[in-house]
């Protein structure tokens, strides 16, 4: 039988995975629901949405094989690889889509460049988060790096085989390295639009907003700002769990399990919090769902309606 550890991981990590792809879905039905809140932002905010839906449900379904195979569940087979396939590309998808969020909303508010609208731009910036992560992925398939890794790195699901050669050479290239490169990266562009919203509301005296720049642009796209913030906060668990199997660094098992509970959360719940962020807290959605609400009221007990 697992051991009660691989239990409680599982359980978390189902839990954290099913609250992310229901949230992710309601992401989805609200991007389709409201075509006039859609615009570039929100466009790269569903494909990072589709991509840790992905990974919400590749960990959701590798705990049932926690689940049913107890410590069987520490050999790499072909369910196990499948699903390491599914979460790694889906995870670096992940990162890329999140820089690219970045990217364009620097050029557009602080260089003044739609780059959306040049010819190529969004097909370019839709294919390459999904091109480059399976191609990376697929040479590590070659290599036998996917697998069993027996939670050094992971928690409940597979990610790197235990028993490959550079074990940690194939993790830096597989998630970790583009993981910490994002971290960099999205705190620099947003550190630099603070600056810029901060020098534009000094040169003009009042408070700066992003569709000055661009009218494509919405001012609850602002919450973007600190979405650096909030992936530091899901996946920083991981990546402490991550230098402290590549520094030798033995903290205690307390430490070290719960270090791994809080990846095992983390790393299943981005979707979750894209729905915190970018749903919940979006004034011009949550007016849209209200009005949504009471025309459907309305037509079963007559409520009065008006935006």
């Amino acid at each position: 039988m697992a051991s009660q550890l691989d239990l409680t991981t599982s359980a978390i990590t189902c839990v954290s995975a099913s609250l992310s792809v229901l949230s992710g879905l309601a992401i989805l039905w609200s991007y389709r629901q409201f075509p006039q809140l859609q615009n570039f932002t929100r466009y790269l905010l569903v494909c990072l949405t589709v991509a840790d839906i992905f990974t919400a449900y590749g960990n959701f379904i590798s705990t049932f094989r926690w689940f049913s195979n107890g410590n069987n569940a520490t050999k790499t087979d072909g369910f196990c690889i499948a699903q390491s396939f599914l979460t790694t590309t889906s995870t670096l998808s992940s990162f890329f889509w999140t820089t690219a969020i970045a990217v364009y909303l620097f050029s557009a508010v602080a260089l003044r460049v739609n780059i959306a609208e040049k010819p190529g731009v969004k097909l370019s910036m839709t294919a390459i988060p999904i091109i480059v992560p399976v191609t990376i992925t697929g040479v590590a398939l070659g290599y036998g790096a996917l697998g069993e890794d027996d939670y050094f790195g992971s928690g409940p699901w597979c990610w790197i085989n235990r028993d490959v050669n550079n074990r940690l050479m194939w993790k830096v290239v597989t998630g970790k390295g583009w993981e910490i490169m994002t971290y960099i990266l999205t705190l620099v562009i947003y550190i630099l639009l603070k600056f810029f919203k901060w020098r534009e509301s000094r040169r003009h005296n009042r408070q700066f907003s992003w569709s000055d720049t661009d009218l494509s642009l919405r001012d609850a796209d602002e919450i973007f700002e600190i979405s650096w913030l909030f992936l530091l906060v899901a996946r920083i668990w991981g990546t402490l769990r991550f230098f402290l199997e590549t520094f030798d660094v033995h903290p205690g098992d307390k430490l070290q399990n719960t270090l791994l509970c809080m990846q095992c959360i983390g790393d299943s719940s981005q979707a979750f919090w894209n729905f915190i962020f970018f749903f919940t807290l979006d004034p011009e959605l949550r007016k849209e769902i209200r009005h949504l609400i009471c025309l459907r009221l309305h037509g079963l007990v007559h409520v009065h309606c008006s935006l």
